[in-house]
């Protein structure tokens, strides 16, 4: 758990008697949290740290699973008490899950400390990140992979003699390069100082044994 006294993207303290948006965070977090990421909310502190506690921890418990039943796809979360400074806690942890976007109404995500409503490109992208391999890409973001050149589809038969054989026109040799971000329709990597972009149609997900890192086959 952080132990910075503040709220950020992934960190939100409530108090007992401030719980009306319960279910519009508990949204928000799961369509906004990463893989390999928890969003955690703090029942009983307050946003400076000051612990406060609850009352009824067994009656709050109950209103987080009835806020949790209400959200299609459901989410991942576990809840538990604990103790701090002598008073009763919850803790909520929510993980990604690869089921967004959730709904409890209308789509909710986070922007820095703030929950607010999805607009209509980011409601789409979370939309594609169903798809299979935008959703597999997008696990990768912030991530190396190796991405290789399919130089195999550039040979036709009888065309490779002696030294002669084609280039890849992008992509002249395998490097390591970072996904910055994924839709639907095109994914952007970053090589170095710079960024290129393929369309999906034009990449093979596959797996670096060596490195234990997503592979990426990209066909001219």
């Amino acid at each position: 758990m952080s132990e910075l006294p503040w709220e950020d993207s992934l960190l939100e303290r409530k108090t007992e008697s401030d719980l009306k948006d319960l279910l519009k965070t508990l949204v928000a977090f799961a369509n906004s949290v990463r893989p390999g990421h928890v969003a955690t909310i703090l029942i009983g502190e307050k946003d400076d740290g000051t612990i406060q506690g609850v009352n009824n921890p067994d009656g709050i418990q109950k209103t987080i699973r009835d806020n949790c039943d209400r959200i299609y796809p459901p989410i991942l979360w576990n809840a538990k008490v604990y103790e701090k400074d002598g008073k009763y806690c919850i803790r909520i942890d929510i993980e990604y899950d690869g089921e967004t976007p959730h709904f409890g109404g209308i789509a909710w995500v986070r922007r820095g400390s703030e929950t607010v409503k999805a607009t209509d490109e980011v409601f789409q992208q979370l939309i594609e990140f169903r798809l299979s391999k935008a959703r597999e890409l997008g696990q990768w973001i912030s991530k190396s992979v190796s991405v290789v050149p399919d130089n195999g589809s550039l040979v036709s038969p009888g065309f490779v003699t002696g030294n002669q054989v084609r280039v890849h026109p992008r992509w002249p040799s395998d490097i390591v390069a970072r996904v910055r971000s994924v839709n639907g329709f095109w994914v952007t990597f970053e090589v170095g100082e710079r960024q290129k972009s393929e369309p999906l149609e034009k990449i093979t997900l596959s797996w670096d044994n060596d490195e234990s890192r997503l592979k990426i086959l990209i066909k001219p």
